[in-house]
């Protein structure tokens, strides 16, 4: 790992796993070691401004002439800044330029273009998205895990790495398919700032401001960024509404140390799309639209029926150059967040006389659904039905690492060691809606109807969970960086308990797990490497004593190697990787169950696994300063123990963006285009995961998927215009087509695309 010799702020974008409750020993020793360093610092003889000091090595070193989307470094495969060249796994960074010049309104506009990356079921909630077909509630933020009932704002995040396959340094619990890694802005010393104000058609009516002020040059920095958003969604009723604000400031104790402190603080609320109906005719590859009579931005829910979450993050940020060789980071995090969510829906479809009315029926055979083409509804009727939930949660994460850097004549050694101890605690209480006996004609102007909640809790339980981690990383690179060995190995443990506040019962869960990690990077030229890696994880499982299922721990491995090309000063990027996940000691329904007749008492769940492999490309090319290309192609398999292909994940997907902007001489001087599609293959509905009850002498048979949602391909476009130095114009059109396509599914639901939207933003910079 190169560490070049530049005066270089050591304000770093860093990245870390989650954490949990602090103990005093370690952050004892983590201070003193801080202050050697700045000791160290203050006694250095003849020490002046103008000294040149090392970039730490838990910052990222931007290089401005390699394009727009172009990135050299990443700090979130092993918490410390790593050449992606020299990765054994695939990285993905999605930089801040690029998040511009789409206009990202919500993480899933950037993951899109990312290979092994789709938007999964709800599209303006959770940031969900399928990683490697592993559905990932959320994204982390600067390595922290955290869960939002609502969308992370952009307005807080600088860029964006994705780090794919099991990870157990950065996220030794986190999902298989990888960690989507949200880099929050730092101050900068720097005096700068912006404000803007977008209009649009839907999800736009937005205010958003960057402010950085240097209090003292190169001593302490101050930045605030915030949006404020009142918007109208394209669903009937739909809407969402949000403030959030972050300050934050670096001090630099001395030459060698710095301190950044973040408060992030927001209040959102919104209405939670639930979906909708599909046609009752949909089965397979048929009929595959909304049902008959319903507008398309038809919504169940209404304005009276939303989701609330306010929450309030502070995170610390404190490095320290000890020695020439030895550096040292300590990281902590803390997160409150208090939800109200409210959800409304209806049954399966009924006839007019409130019996059952769908019109596609299982085989209990085969497990396949049909439709005979006679027996119809043309009048369906629901009843509808609906919780209110209140959880809040608490996260609290220390982190502490250590770099201790040697080279010699042809060869370079890093090695990293450090702790993490995590702590997440979650108290939810979820009361139903009182049981509504009307049966609505959707199609006839509905209106949402008001609710009560039941006097009595449906659930009120309680959880805590703590895990300690202890790792160690080596990197060695040998004869000039033509060959890098690199390793791991992480010590973890693992604790829950679970508390039914009903009924008094517990459960608790403990787990503790060695996960290695090591890889070879060969370098066939500067520009051309091959490399190979594996990687663990492994997942606290839950128990059901009344389920069968014992306290357990899920395992996860992963298989990775591919070709890089980094050509022409590194305006080329490339890499084509294929990748093979396993994912072992899954509990699942026993098929016996379901033998007639049906065994007394049940059998207890089996085992399983699930496998997701297949091949993945990305490329980035700038060849002129002016002109700016990335792409992705994804082509693999995600399947469970039956070769059952899982719920809105596709597994095809195609994605490229490019963008043009003209000289600074001429008539178009101040002008930037770009425009982008990007291509989702076809995706299973909802699957059960149960099996059939055939008839006595038939073998049981998985549900099939009821329908499969169509493939699509959508383009947007954007123009920006300088008009001098301080404003800017831009104009973003998001589904430029107006292509009407499936995002989703939910159960028979399902959620449908916003047509072309065009949104208008004005900018001051100053």
């Amino acid at each position: 790992m190169n560490n070049p010799k530049v005066r270089i702020p050591m304000n770093s974008p860093n990245t870390y796993t989650p954490m949990k409750s602090p103990k005093l020993l370690p952050i004892a020793l983590s201070l003193c070691t801080f202050a050697l360093g700045s000791l160290h610092a203050q006694q250095t003889p003849d020490q002046s401004d103008e000294e040149i000091v090392r970039l730490s090595p838990f910052s990222v070193q931007e290089s401005a002439d390699v394009g727009r989307y172009q990135a050299v470094e990443s700090t979130s495969g092993a918490r410390i800044r790593m050449d992606l060249m020299d990765s054994t796994q695939s990285i993905s960074v999605v930089t801040n330029e690029f998040l511009n010049d789409i206009g990202t309104a919500r993480l899933n506009d950037a993951m899109k273009y990312v290979a092994g990356i789709s938007s999964n079921a709800q599209p303006n909630a959770l940031d969900i998205m399928s990683v490697r077909g592993f559905v990932s509630l959320g994204a982390t933020l600067d390595g922290f895990n955290q869960f939002n009932w609502i969308n992370q704002d952009p307005i807080i995040i600088d860029r964006i790495e994705v780090v794919k396959g099991p990870n157990a340094i950065l996220a030794p619990q986190g999902l298989p398919g990888g960690v989507v890694n949200n880099i929050t802005k730092k101050p900068l010393f720097t005096n700068k700032g912006s404000v803007s104000y977008q209009v649009g058609r839907w999800d736009a009516d937005r205010a958003e401001f960057d402010a950085n002020y240097v209090v003292r040059p190169d001593k302490l920095a101050v930045r605030v960024v915030g949006a404020v958003t009142d918007s109208d969604d394209y669903g009937r009723g739909e809407f969402h509404q949000n403030i959030t604000v972050m300050p934050m400031f670096t001090y630099r104790v001395s030459q060698s140390t710095e301190l950044t402190v973040q408060f992030h603080a927001y209040n959102a609320s919104l209405t939670a799309n639930n979906g909708v109906p599909i046609s009752l005719y949909a089965v397979n590859r048929s009929n595959v639209w909304l049902q008959d009579g319903l507008p398309r931005d038809f919504q169940i829910l209404g304005r009276n029926i939303s989701r609330h979450q306010n929450g309030q993050n502070t995170r610390f940020f404190l490095t320290s150059q000890i020695t020439d060789k030895l550096s040292m980071r300590l990281v902590g995090n803390q997160i409150e967040q208090s939800t109200r969510t409210n959800f409304l829906g209806p049954t399966a479809a009924l006839d007019v006389n409130g019996t059952p009315g769908e019109v596609i029926t299982l085989d209990p055979i085969t497990g396949q659904w049909s439709w005979d083409g006679v027996t119809r509804n043309d009048s369906p009727r629901y009843r509808l039905g609906g919780a209110n939930e209140w959880p809040k949660i608490t996260h609290a994460n220390l982190q502490n690492d250590f770099v201790y850097e040697h080279s010699g004549l042809s060869w370079k050694s890093q090695t990293v060691a450090g702790y993490a101890i995590n702590y997440h605690s979650q108290h939810q209480r979820i009361k139903n809606y009182v049981a509504d006996p009307t049966l609505y004609d959707l199609t006839d102007n509905f209106v949402p109807p008001p609710y009560t909640l039941e006097a009595d809790w449906r659930d009120n339980w309680s959880s805590r969970n703590r895990s300690n981690q202890v790792y160690v990383y080596e990197v060695l690179s040998l004869f000039d960086d033509r060959l890098v060995l690199s390793g791991s190995l992480s010590q973890n443990r693992y604790f829950g308990e679970g508390i039914n506040n009903l009924t008094g019962a517990r459960t608790e869960n403990k787990g503790e797990a060695t996960l290695p990690s090591g890889g070879v990077v060969y370098k066939i030229t500067p520009g051309i490497s091959v490399y190979y890696g594996f990687s663990k994880q492994e997942l606290l499982g839950g128990s059901d004593e009344d389920a069968g299922i014992p306290p357990h721990t899920v395992p996860s491995r992963q298989h990775e190697g591919g070709i890089r090309v980094k050509l022409f000063d590194g305006k080329l990027y490339a890499t084509l990787a294929y990748f093979d996940i396993l994912q072992e000691n899954l509990y699942e329904q026993n098929f016996a169950n379901y033998v007639q007749p049906r065994p007394v008492p049940p059998l207890p769940p089996v085992l399983a696994e699930r496998t997701s492999k297949g091949f993945e490309f990305e490329l980035t090319w700038a060849p002129t300063k002016n002109f700016s290309l990335i792409g992705s192609y994804t082509d693999y398999e995600s399947r469970d123990r039956d070769n059952q292909r899982y719920t809105n994940a596709p597994e095809r997907m195609a994605a490229a963006w490019a963008s043009y902007t003209f000289s600074e001489t001429g008539p178009l001087r101040g002008l930037s285009v770009g425009v982008g599609a990007s291509y989702v293959g076809e995706r299973p509905s909802d699957t059960i995961g149960q099996y059939t009850s055939p008839p006595p002498g038939f073998t049981p048979a998985r549900i099939q998927p009821s329908f499969w949602l169509p493939s699509y391909t959508v383009v947007e476009a954007s123009a920006s215009y300088r008009f001098n130095e301080h404003w800017k114009a831009q104009l973003v059109i998001k589904n430029l087509l107006d292509e009407d396509y499936i995002i989703g599914s939910f159960n028979r639901s399902i959620f449908v695309s916003t047509p072309i939207n065009p949104k208008l933003t004005l900018r001051y910079e100053f």
